[in-house]
């Protein structure tokens, strides 16, 4: 079964972004629902990477298994990246998660939703370390 992460953009009058579940025969992730105001097309699209990147990295904790500790998930955003085609870098620790996001992707308070959304499930998941970066698919 492929494990994905989709986002949806909406638009229309502002609400606050979500997550719903989703399951098929074939594909199970989540979907985050966000304004249209809050997040670019060009954000949906490195940000889909990304947390799909990332999800493919936990597994969900057997149920003989008592729950995790709630891993601290944080974001940052810059107007510069230190390489001019990275878009998000990942710090995807045991102890934590630390994204760098160019700023014109996202806006704050989206990637707070993403953050708090991640740390309020992690202690469900179990994790393996990574680091990995999404670069612009611009020509």
């Amino acid at each position: 079964m492929e494990l994905t992460i989709k986002i949806v953009r909406h638009q229309g009058a502002h609400f606050e972004p979500y997550i719903e579940d989703f399951a098929t025969e074939h594909e199970a992730g989540c979907v985050f629902h966000m304004h249209e105001d809050d997040i670019t097309d060009e954000g949906v699209v490195h940000f889909e990477d990304a947390l799909t990147q990332q999800a493919r990295r936990w597994r969900l904790r057997p149920p003989d298994m008592p729950r995790g500790p709630r891993i601290p998930i944080t974001m940052e955003l810059r107007e510069r990246m230190e390489d001019e085609d990275e878009v998000i870098v990942v710090d995807d620790r045991a102890d934590g998660i630390h994204y760098v996001v160019r700023a014109d992707l996202i806006k704050q308070h989206a990637g707070e939703v993403i953050t708090t959304s991640q740390s309020e499930r992690s202690p469900h998941w179990m994790r393996l370390p990574a680091r990995y970066v999404v670069h612009s698919k611009a020509s």
